[in-house]
């Protein structure tokens, strides 16, 4: 396994399962255990791992929510083909379209949880490499002052931190900064043996 193609692979992580492959290649060119990369391959790990699994009954969640409104059209449907009077018919649609709204209303609670849930992974991911790239940026630029490393971290994390940022776009820099300090950690730990490949 060449160099080269090792940080191509880390370069274009896209799933847990790239990361799965990943780690088995740098076990076999024998990565030093004591490599970071080792930290940063598994807070990626986690970070998609819990990406997909929330993505996944978030898009179930909106998925159910969708159908209950289309549910609230079918009761509807149903109480104005009942052969009724109209003042019946207006009571039994009152009542099926707030029993119904109240259940479409329930199931949206249960999304914006899963919105939650996915902050959460968001916030996680951002708390830990926020002191990555602090660390990084230590090994790479040691004399820069204290107070000029906190303001140059804080803008690469701060659209993560916003609340206006969008999940995907915070999804993707997330991400994003994974491969950066797995490409650089990667670059400097790998066996001499493998570099010269």
């Amino acid at each position: 396994m060449s160099a080269s193609r090792l940080l191509q692979s880390a370069l274009t992580v896209r799933t847990a399962a790239d990361l799965w492959t990943l780690r088995t290649e740098l076990l076999e060119v024998e990565l030093p255990g004591e490599a970071r990369t080792w930290g940063v391959l598994g807070e990626f790990h986690r970070f998609l791992d819990q990406l997909a699994t929330s993505t996944s009954s978030r898009q179930y969640s909106e998925l159910a929510s969708k159908l209950d409104v289309a549910a609230v059209g079918g009761v509807a449907l149903e109480h104005l083909l009942e052969d009724q009077n109209a003042g019946e018919l207006a009571m039994r649609l009152l009542t099926g379209l707030i029993s119904e709204g109240l259940m479409i209303a329930a199931t949206r609670q249960h999304v914006k949880a899963w919105e939650g849930e996915l902050a959460a992974v968001y916030r996680s991911a951002a708390w830990y490499l926020y002191e990555e790239l602090w660390r990084w940026s230590e090994q790479r630029k040691p004399d820069l002052a204290g107070g000029e490393r906190r303001r140059l971290v804080d803008a690469v994390i701060r659209p993560i931190r916003l609340s206006e940022t969008d999940g995907f776009s915070k999804a993707l820099l997330l991400g994003l900064l994974f491969q950066v300090l797995l490409v650089s950690h990667l670059s400097h730990e790998l066996p001499q043996s493998i570099l010269r490949t």
